[in-house]
């Protein structure tokens, strides 16, 4: 069993270049629903400092910005531990900020950091912390979770995101044993599969106040190819772990995915479905 916490920050470089288009439908209700959940505990428009926490390119942090009125005066963070994922931010950034130069876009400040240790953030700093899908996928979720509850204000709230399963999960994972059986696939800790596991885990990290959800979500791609390339290439894990398997191995892989793919979507475009997991927790 693995998790991401065997990456580094650089193997994400190939999938920060497609991740924001890959994740736009897949995340798009899910993140709604963070969001609606977090405004409901602790209003946006109340907010005097926001973190986006492994905000990748910036998903849900432009989702604040563009649907939520911010104060002027509120602080706004973003961080990740792949410098390209904050560099496909900053380039976000730019161009918005060409449109609107003293908007709230000028005021995001970007930088690399592990959502186990916030070293540059202070304590009780935060009003909200947004983390999507990120926890779960460290060496330790519990860190990422005291991280965050130390870093937030008094009634401050955090409001994150995990997977219950999905198609594309499973494809990967199966694949990869069906070549090699001993291999070290991407496990999702237990606790981090249920809406009542992440309920659990925030109230040991003392939060309050908590919801868990699920949310149903659909993955289109356009063709069998692109999926199989992006699961067999782009993955920075399968990317690891294939990068000294014979050509064989790695033809016998991509034909699994295929086939896999195929059984799951037969038409193209196609379409996968899964189960997000949303929490939202005061501290």
């Amino acid at each position: 069993m693995g998790n991401i916490g065997d990456t580094k920050g650089d193997d994400w470089e190939a999938m920060a270049k497609i991740y924001k288009q890959l994740t736009v439908g897949v995340s798009h209700r899910p993140i709604a629903v963070i969001l609606e959940k977090v405004n409901a505990l602790q209003p946006f428009s109340e907010a005097t400092s926001i973190h986006d926490n492994g905000c990748g390119p910036g998903a849900i942090i432009s989702r604040i910005i563009q649907d939520y009125p911010i104060p002027s005066s509120a602080s706004l963070t973003a961080s990740d531990f792949s410098s390209h994922m904050i560099d496909q931010l900053k380039q976000t950034k730019e161009e918005e900020m060409k449109a609107d130069p003293k908007g709230p876009w000028s005021r995001l400040e970007l930088s690399v950091q592990d959502a186990m240790d916030l070293k540059s953030i202070s304590d009780e700093s935060q009003s909200h912390v947004t983390a999507g899908w990120v926890y779960f996928m460290t060496a330790d979720p519990m860190k990422c979770l005291t991280e965050s509850h130390r870093i937030l204000k008094p009634n401050g709230v955090l409001g994150l995101s995990s997977w219950k399963d999905s198609q594309w999960m499973a494809v990967s994972n199966n694949g990869v044993t069906a070549v090699r059986p001993d291999a070290k696939t991407i496990e999702i800790p237990e606790e981090w599969k249920s809406a009542e596991g992440i309920a659990e885990e925030l109230k040991k990290a003392k939060f309050r106040d908590i919801d868990s959800v699920e949310v149903h979500v659909d993955m289109t791609f356009d063709s069998h190819d692109a999926l199989v390339e992006l699961l067999s290439e782009k993955m920075p894990h399968i990317a690891n772990m294939t990068k000294d398997w014979s050509e064989d191995e790695k033809k016998q892989l991509k034909q699994t995915f295929r086939e896999m793919i195929k059984e799951a979507s037969p038409s193209e475009p196609g379409r996968m479905t899964g189960t997000a997991l949303v929490a939202v927790g005061r501290k």
